[in-house]
C-alpha cells in the first residue's frame, strides 16, 4: 500500500474545507462581533459574509434572546464548552431555529480570544414539532367543542386529566377544580370498587357502566358512562363519555316534551324491535338516511347499519339488554349508497310489557374528518421518524386524503430538474401516470404542470375545454379524469418541490372540506420529501466516497459479503481487484491537488464505463480502488484488469495539461485464495505490490508464496528494528581508485548487517525492508555519524583520508533537515565538509524546490554531491545541469558487460562523454577485470572501484590492505 501522504499545511487548504463545509462555521470575538463566517452560517443569517463581518451577534436577534445569550457569552469566558439550541433573527426579519456546538478558544496566556460555534439549521425539526403541537391542539379543540359530557381519567391514580366544556357545566366545576379532585370524588361507589370498575375498563371487559355522579351543588344524578381505553402521548387513559339518565323518569308532561324534542332534534333516534326490524323513527333520521320515515318502519336494523349484521344481532341485543346501554361508532347506508359515519347510543328500554331498543345516532361526518385528519398528520409524521421509504410515506398520505374526501383521485408529484415525476397516485390509472411521469413543468402541460410552473394553486374545472391541457387532454379523457385541483408543494426555503393534486370523474371545483385537506397535508408532504433529501445525503456520506461519488469502504464490504454469501450458495466464485495508481504523487506535487482531484475523478468514471452493472469500483483512499466482481473467475478476472490498466493509460486532459497515468493492479479470489473480505483485500493488496515490484503498469494474482514473503518481511523490519537498537549493524569500506595515477581517491561507505543466525544479511533483502517501514531515516542518520566518526578516528591517527562517500536516503529529504543534519556530524566529529560526498539517486532530483535548495546548502557548505546509479533511472541532463553535483557513478549493470556487449559500451561511453562535457567526475562502480579497467582508461572515465581492487571490508582490514596496495598507473586524470 501506497505511503500516506502528509496533511496539507497550506492555510488555504483548510479554509477552502471551511469555506465549502454544509454546516455554518461562526467565529466571533470577546466583543461578541463576528470575525469569521463561512458561506453556509452567512446563508443560514440571511445576508452574505461581506456584510455579516463585523456585526455584533446581538443584532442578529430578539431583544428577549438577549439575557439568554449574554449567559452563554459569561460561560465562555468561563472556558465552558456546550452544545444548546438557540433562536435567530435573519436579516430579512425571518426566524431561524439553530443547534450550535460553542468552543470558546484563549491564547497561551490564559486571554479570551472568542468563541467559535458550528451551526445546524434545525429549522425543519421546529416546524415538524410544531405541526405534531397542532395536531394535538385540534384533537383537544374536538374534545373541547364536543356537545357530550367526556372526561379522559388516569386508571392508575384515578386523577380527572381532562374535562371538555359540556362536563364543566354538567357538574358545575371549574377547569381548575377538575385539576384538584379525583373521579372517586363524583362516583359515590366505594374508591375500592371505582378502581375495580376502571381495571375492567382498562382490559376492555366492560365497556359500559351505570353510576350514580354528585354534582359540585350535591344532587346525584343516574348516568351512563361508556369508556374506552386509549393512549395519549404514551400514557394510558380511560375516553369517557358521560350520559344523564335520571331525566328520562320524569312525568308524562316531561315526557310529551321530550318526545317533541326528540322528534325535533338534530339526532337520529331509531326505535328497534327485539327481532331487528325498526319500529319508528324521528324526523331527522328520515332525513339523514333520505328515506320516508314508512319506508323506513319495519326494515330490519342491519340494511342501515352496516356493523348490525343478522347473524350478530341477537348478541348485539342481548349485551345491549344486560348492560342497559351501549355506545358504538358505526355508519348507516342512505337510499342511494352513500355512508354515514355516525355515533350510536343504544339503550335497552321495558315498557307497558314491550322490549325495544332506542339507537341514538349523532352524525360524525365533520367529527370523523377532523379526527382522520389528525389521525392522517399523527402517522405520517410517525412514517417519517420511523424512516419509512419516500414512497411509502407519500403512497400513506395520498391513500388517507382519497379516503377523507368525496371521491377524488389523489397524486403527488415531485419536480427535479423542471420536470414532475410520479410519488404516489395509488388509484389514478397508470396509464395516465406513465403519460405525466418525466414530463417537463410549462403553460400547458395540465393542472399539475402549470401550478409547478407559475408556482400558485391552478383548478380546472373541466379537463376538456381548459387550455392548460393542450399536451395531455386526450390522455386524461380516455382515463376518466375531468377536474383537476393542484396546489404546489414547498420546502422551507420557498423552492416547489412537487404539486399535489386531486382529480375528480365529473367537471366540478373542488369541495371546501377537499380544499382544507390538501391545504393541511402539503407541508407534511413537504416534510417527508426535504427528510428524504436529508436522508439521502448522509447515506451518500456514509457509503460514498464525497470526491468521485463512487462506493466507500462501508458500501464496499457490504456489497462484497452479499456477493461471497451468494457465492459460497452457488458454488461461484467472486474476484477483488486492487489498483493502486501509479506515480500518482508527482501529478498532485507538480500540478497541485485540484488537478489531482480532478485527474482522481476522471480516472474514476473510466473503472466504472470498463465494469459491468452488477461490479462494484470502490475508492479505498487516496489513489488506490477496489473493485469487486462477482461470479468471476481467474480468466474474467485477467481480462477486466488489462481493460482497467488500459482505461487508466488513456490521456486525459486537464485544462492545458495533458495527463497519462498507468496502474498497478492485484488479484484476489474466493474461494481460492481466501473465504473473507478481510482476506481476500490482504491479498489483493500483496498481489498489487508484487506488479509494482514487476515494473508497474501491469497485474498480478496472489499466490500463497506471496504471503510467506510478506511475513519474512514483517520478520525482517522486527529483526533489523532490534539491530539498530543494539548497534548491531556495521559500515565496511570500498575504495575508489583514479584509473589516471592509481592513486586512492576515496572510499565508500556500506552498510552491513550481520545477523547472529541469519549470518551478514544481504542489503538487497533488508534495504527495501528499511525504506518501506521508515527504519531508513534513523540508519541514514546512524550511517552519516559512523562514518563521519571513523573518518575522525583516521585523521586522529594520521591517516591521511582523502574523502569518504554515504548514500543518502530520498525518504530523509522529506522529513529531515538534512543540511542542518550533515553539518552537526561533520562538526560533532572535526571533519572538514570537503572530506564528505553524499550520493544520491537520480529520482530525488525530480522533487520539489525543497529538495534543490537543500542540495544547493550542502554544496554551498563544502560537500560533494554525487549522482548514484547513473543510467538506470530518469536520466534527465536538465536535472544535472540544475542541481550542484560533482560526480557521475556509472553503475555496474553497464560495467559488467563491457568488451562483450556492444550496447553496454555504447551506454558506458556516453555517460562518460556526458560527465566529461559537464566537468563531472565519472566514477564506474563493479569493475571487476582489467579488460574492463582498459576500456574505461580509453574512454576517460575517471576513478573506479570494484573487486579488481578490493571488495568492501571493515575499517581495520582496509588499513592493512592499503599498506598492501600497488598503485595501478594508467594515462587518466582525475
Amino acid at each position: 500500500m501506497s505511503p500516506a501522504a502528509d496533511p496539507p499545511e497550506d492555510s488555504d487548504f483548510f479554509r477552502q474545507i471551511v469555506d465549502s463545509a454544509e454546516e455554518g462555521v461562526w467565529f466571533i470575538d470577546p466583543d461578541c462581533r463576528t470575525r469569521y463566517i463561512n458561506p453556509r452560517m452567512a446563508q443560514m443569517l440571511g445576508g452574505s459574509v461581506e456584510r455579516l463581518m463585523g456585526m455584533s451577534m446581538y443584532e442578529l436577534m430578539d431583544t428577549a434572546e438577549k439575557d439568554t445569550a449574554e449567559r452563554n457569552v459569561e460561560r465562555r469566558r468561563q472556558g465552558v464548552r456546550e452544545t444548546h439550541e438557540f433562536r435567530f433573527r435573519r436579516l430579512d426579519g425571518e426566524e431561524l431555529w439553530a443547534e450550535l456546538s460553542t468552543s470558546p478558544l484563549f491564547d497561551r496566556q490564559g486571554n479570551y480570544l472568542g468563541a467559535l460555534a458550528l451551526v445546524s439549521d434545525i429549522g425543519w425539526r421546529k416546524a415538524a414539532e410544531k405541526q405534531l403541537s397542532e395536531s394535538e391542539r385540534a384533537y383537544r379543540e374536538v374534545f373541547e367543542r364536543s356537545q357530550a359530557v367526556k372526561l379522559m381519567i388516569d386508571p392508575s391514580t384515578g386523577d380527572i386529566v381532562a374535562a371538555n366544556a359540556a362536563a364543566r357545566q354538567y357538574y358545575g366545576y371549574t377547569e381548575r377544580e377538575f385539576e384538584q379532585i379525583k373521579i372517586t370524588d363524583i362516583n359515590i361507589l366505594p374508591a375500592e370498587e371505582v378502581r375495580r370498575k376502571m381495571s375492567a375498563a382498562q382490559e376492555e371487559d366492560e365497556p359500559y357502566f351505570q353510576f350514580q355522579h354528585r354534582l359540585k351543588n350535591g344532587e346525584v344524578h343516574d348516568v351512563e358512562v361508556m369508556v374506552n381505553p386509549v393512549i395519549v402521548a404514551g400514557r394510558p387513559l380511560l375516553y369517557s363519555i358521560v350520559h344523564d339518565i335520571g331525566r328520562q323518569t320524569e312525568a308524562e308532561r316531561r315526557l310529551k316534551l321530550l318526545q317533541f324534542t326528540v322528534e325535533q332534534a338534530h339526532l337520529c333516534a331509531i326505535w328497534i324491535n327485539r327481532d331487528g326490524t325498526i319500529r319508528d323513527t324521528n324526523r331527522y333520521a328520515a332525513e339523514l338516511l333520505k328515506r320516508p320515515r314508512e319506508a323506513i318502519v319495519g326494515l330490519p336494523i342491519w340494511e342501515i347499519d352496516i356493523q348490525a349484521p343478522a347473524e350478530a344481532w341477537p348478541a348485539r341485543w342481548d349485551a345491549v339488554k344486560r348492560a342497559g346501554a351501549r355506545t358504538t361508532r358505526s355508519e348507516f347506508v342512505t337510499s342511494e349508497g352513500a355512508r354515514i359515519p355516525v355515533e350510536i347510543h343504544a339503550s335497552y328500554l321495558a315498557l307497558d310489557g314491550e322490549e325495544f331498543i332506542i339507537a341514538y345516532a349523532r352524525d360524525m361526518v365533520e367529527q370523523a374528518r377532523g379526527e382522520g385528519l389528525l389521525a392522517l398528520q399523527h402517522d405520517v409524521l410517525a412514517g417519517v421518524a420511523a424512516g419509512h421509504s419516500l414512497s411509502q410515506t407519500l403512497d400513506l398520505l395520498a391513500r388517507r386524503v382519497e379516503a377523507l374526501t368525496d371521491g377524488a383521485h389523489c397524486t403527488i408529484l415531485l419536480l427535479e430538474e423542471g420536470c414532475l415525476y410520479n410519488g404516489a397516485s395509488p388509484s389514478v390509472p397508470i396509464e395516465f401516470v406513465k403519460s405525466v411521469n418525466g414530463l417537463a413543468i410549462g403553460p400547458d402541460v395540465g393542472t399539475c404542470g402549470v401550478a409547478a410552473y407559475l408556482d400558485k394553486t391552478v383548478e380546472t374545472v373541466d379537463i376538456v375545454r381548459d387550455p392548460n391541457w393542450l399536451l395531455a387532454r386526450e390522455v386524461a379523457e380516455l382515463c376518466g379524469l375531468r377536474a383537476c385541483w393542484s396546489t404546489p408543494i414547498h420546502a422551507r426555503d420557498g423552492r416547489v418541490l412537487g404539486t399535489f393534486a386531486l382529480y375528480y370523474e365529473e367537471p366540478r371545483s373542488a369541495g371546501e372540506f377537499d380544499r382544507r385537506v390538501v391545504e393541511s397535508v402539503t407541508h407534511l408532504a413537504a416534510i417527508a420529501i426535504e427528510h428524504h433529501a436529508t436522508e439521502s445525503r448522509i447515506h451518500a456520506l456514509a457509503f460514498f466516497d464525497s470526491l468521485t461519488g463512487l462506493p466507500n469502504r462501508s458500501l464496499l464490504i457490504d456489497r462484497v459479503e452479499l456477493a461471497l454469501a451468494r457465492a459460497e450458495r452457488e458454488g461461484s466464485a467472486v474476484a477483488l481487484l486492487f489498483i493502486d495508481l501509479d506515480r500518482f504523487k508527482t501529478i498532485n506535487d507538480s500540478l497541485g491537488h485540484a488537478v489531482g482531484d480532478r485527474f482522481l475523478c476522471a480516472i474514476s468514471a473510466r473503472l466504472e464505463e470498463v465494469v459491468r452493472d452488477c461490479d462494484t469500483v470502490c475508492r479505498q483512499g487516496g489513489d488506490e480502488f477496489v473493485v469487486m466482481l462477482p461470479d468471476c473467475d481467474a480468466t474474467g478476472a485477467a481480462l477486466v484488469a488489462e481493460k482497467l490498466i488500459a482505461a487508466v493509460t488513456e490521456t486525459v486532459i486537464i485544462d492545458e495539461h495533458r495527463l497519462s497515468g498507468s496502474a498497478s493492479v492485484g488479484i484476489s479470489l474466493y474461494p481460492d485464495d481466501a473465504k473473507n473480505y478481510d482476506d481476500l483485500l490482504k491479498h489483493a493488496d500483496t498481489a498489487m505490490y508484487r506488479a509494482k515490484e514487476a515494473g508497474r503498469n501491469g497485474y498480478r494474482f496472489y499466490r500463497t508464496k506471496m504471503n510467506e514473503e510478506t511475513a519474512e518481511r514483517l520478520e525482517v523490519e522486527n529483526e533489523l528494528r532490534q539491530a539498530l537498537q543494539r548497534g548491531d549493524l556495521m559500515l565496511y569500506y570500498q575504495p575508489q581508485v583514479r584509473i589516471g595515477d592509481g592513486s586512492i581517491y576515496g572510499l565508500e561507505a556500506l552498510l552491513r548487517w550481520p545477523h547472529a543466525t541469519w549470518g551478514m544479511v544481504s542489503p538487497a533483502r533488508f534495504i527495501p525492508v528499511a525504506e518501506d517501514s521508515g527504519l531508513i531515516d534513523a540508519i541514514g542518520a546512524w550511517v552519516l555519524d559512523a562514518a563521519c566518526r571513523q573518518m575522525s578516528e583516521w585523521q586522529a591517527a594520521g591517516i591521511d583520508m582523502p574523502h569518504i562517500a554515504i548514500n543518502l536516503s530520498a525518504r530523509q529529504f522529506r522529513h529531515e533537515d538534512v543540511p542542518a543534519m550533515v553539518a552537526d556530524a561533520l562538526w560533532k566529529h572535526g571533519v572538514e565538509p570537503a572530506r564528505l560526498t553524499l550520493e544520491i539517486t537520480e529520482s530525488l532530483m525530480m522533487h520539489d524546490e525543497s529538495t534543490l535548495s537543500a542540495l544547493t546548502a550542502l554544496d554551498e557548505m563544502g560537500v560533494t554531491l554525487a549522482v548514484d546509479d547513473f543510467g538506470t533511472g530518469y536520466s534527465s541532463l536538465g536535472y544535472l545541469k540544475r542541481f550542484p553535483v560533482k560526480e557521475l557513478k556509472l553503475d555496474q549493470t553497464f560495467v559488467r558487460d563491457l568488451g562483450e556487449d556492444e550496447d553496454d559500451c555504447a551506454l558506458a561511453s556516453a555517460v562518460v562523454r556526458i560527465g566529461q562535457s559537464l566537468r563531472l567526475t565519472v566514477v564506474a562502480e563493479g569493475v571487476e577485470t582489467a579488460e574492463q579497467l582498459a576500456f574505461l582508461r580509453e574512454e576517460g572515465c575517471h576513478v573506479a572501484q570494484g573487486y579488481f581492487f578490493a571488495r568492501p571490508m571493515p575499517a581495520a582490514d582496509l588499513i592493512n590492505w592499503l599498506e598492501a596496495y600497488q598503485p595501478v598507473v594508467g594515462s587518466v586524470d582525475a
